[in-house]
């Protein structure tokens, strides 16, 4: 009997589809409990990086694949998605703690010659802080994506903006009027993430683009997430999403849908 996805349910994921995530706080939780569900389904899927993921573990892929240490990884990684079914592939290993992505040009080679049902895309970084506006260069989005998301992580509300827990502080100043030190609002994070010119550019033209409010566990929380929701201006968002996934039973709740 087929469990139950609500992850994919709830964002519209279907086979033939590429997602790219961006944000902070949950980006590679999320990725990989796509990955996941999307197997229950019977689909192949592979999981990358277009900047650096940390290395998975054997209970968030079947297989781990470093192209620059394959010379014939367009050969050899076909074979090993059918075998295993989730994969996941990145270009090289600068570090044990950290992996580096591919290449746009890689990824589109890897998409063409495996076919995957679903490619799930860690599109930006964010240094382990909990919220982050992105820079003029990032998120790295392929032009082939039909579903973006932003990820913000809860627990980014009331911490100060500094570098200790917000990438790139001086830019969400910019963005906002808040000054450094001063506490992340809702009013804050929501202005960030609808702004014009940090996420959606860098999403193709026609991409729906979904707002995931990550580690959202009591009603605190749940009032939070509302709050932002209602910050952002109407049809910003395909939709906006809360959900706790590191909990016994992962759970995702619509704050808003616009299509």
């Amino acid at each position: 009997m087929m469990l139950p996805s609500p992850f994919m349910d709830a964002f519209g994921i279907q086979a033939g589809d590429t997602v790219a995530i961006a944000g902070s706080g949950g980006k590679a939780t999320l990725m990989y409990r796509l990955a996941a569900e999307a197997v229950i389904r019977d689909y192949t899927v592979i999981t990358t990086s277009t900047t650096h993921l940390h290395p998975p573990t054997s209970l968030q892929t079947n297989g781990l694949y470093i192209t620059e240490e394959i010379s014939n990884w367009l050969q050899v990684i076909p074979g090993e998605l059918d075998r295993h079914q989730h994969v996941t592939v990145l270009g090289g290993r600068p570090r044990p703690d950290k992996l580096r992505g591919l290449s746009l040009k890689d990824l589109d080679l890897l998409k063409k010659v495996c076919r995957p049902d679903l490619c799930l895309v860690k599109a930006d970084g964010a240094r382990t802080r909990l919220f982050k506006a992105p820079g003029d260069h990032e998120p790295v989005v392929p032009a082939w994506t039909t579903h973006g998301m932003v990820v913000v992580n809860l627990h980014a509300i009331g911490l100060p903006l500094s570098e200790k827990y917000v990438h790139r502080p001086d830019r969400v100043a910019g963005l906002t009027g808040l000054q450094l030190n001063d506490p992340l609002t809702i009013s804050t994070i929501a202005q960030v993430v609808s702004h014009p010119t940090t996420y959606f550019r860098a999403f193709p033209s026609g991409t729906n683009v979904f707002l995931y409010l990550s580690c959202c566990a009591d009603k605190p929380q749940r009032a939070q997430a509302e709050a932002i929701s209602n910050a952002i201006p109407a049809n910003t968002f395909a939709g906006v999403f809360c959900g706790d996934i590191n909990r016994s039973q992962a759970a995702i709740t619509t704050l808003r849908e616009s299509i």
